[in-house]
């Protein structure tokens, strides 16, 4: 393996775990709270960032996982899944209290203990 080979690698699995990160908070996270940020409904990501994080995980099972972070659908990916990590996420932490559901880490299931 040539050091190209190996940043390239690299460079796929870590974009791809980025977007399956994305992906799943995505989908934690409560429909209310993007409506009520203003931003894109809560489909619209788990749609996008699903599609660019399987897109990426089946060029690379069918091609090698080399390249496949390289090329115009993985990169829109990762600048989607980054737009939502470092655009949308925080906001929608704010609203739903920081946890996936909307609960602080003080409260139980049932309520603040």
């Amino acid at each position: 393996m040539t050091v190209v080979t190996i940043v390239n690698l690299a460079l796929s699995v870590v974009t791809l775990v980025i977007k399956g990160y994305a992906f799943v908070d995505s989908c934690v996270r409560p429909s209310a709270a993007f409506a009520a940020v203003g931003k894109l409904p809560k489909l619209f990501w788990v749609l996008a960032l699903g599609i660019a994080a399987g897109a990426q995980l089946g060029y690379g099972l069918v091609g090698g996982f080399t390249f496949s972070w390289l090329g115009p659908i993985g990169l829109i990916g990762i600048i989607a899944a980054l737009v939502y990590l470092f655009g949308i996420r925080p906001e929608v932490i704010k609203y739903g209290g920081g946890r996936p559901g909307g609960r602080s880490s003080s409260e139980g299931p049932y309520g603040p203990w």
